[in-house]
C-alpha cells in the first residue's frame, strides 16, 4: 500500500532523470501502513555510472526530493548498504516509481 496520493509523481521522475538516477524507489513506512503525519518518505536510490559529480547529484535530489513531497527524506544509496538485515527489508519493500531508459 504505497502512500503515493498528494505526491506529485511526474515531478519526482523529472528530478531523478535530471540528476542521473537509474533506478527511484520508495520503501519504509510509505509502503507498509505504518505511514504517519510525522513520517519522512525514504527512497531508494541507484545512480546511473558515469556521472561527473555523484555527490552534487545525490546532494541535488535529495533537496528536490524534499521540495517536491514536502517532507523530510532519508536518501539510500541502494549499493551502499551494507547491513544485510536492512538490504534484505529495504529491497523486498521498494515500490519502483523511476527507471532511466537507458
Amino acid at each position: 500500500m504505497t502512500v503515493t496520493a498528494g505526491m506529485d509523481l511526474d515531478a519526482i521522475r523529472r528530478a531523478a532523470e535530471r540528476h542521473g538516477v537509474a533506478e527511484l524507489a520508495l520503501f519504509g513506512s510509505v509502503v507498509t501502513g505504518d505511514f504517519g503525519t510525522d513520517s519522512d518518505i525514504d527512497f531508494l536510490v541507484d545512480f546511473l555510472p558515469g556521472r561527473p559529480d555523484p555527490f552534487e547529484d545525490f546532494c541535488a535530489l535529495h533537496d528536490d526530493l524534499r521540495a517536491i513531497v514536502k517532507r523530510d527524506v532519508d536518501l539510500v544509496v541502494k549499493r551502499a548498504i551494507r547491513n544485510p538485515y536492512f538490504r534484505e527489508s529495504a529491497l523486498g519493500q521498494a515500490e519502483t516509481v523511476y527507471v532511466a531508459d537507458v
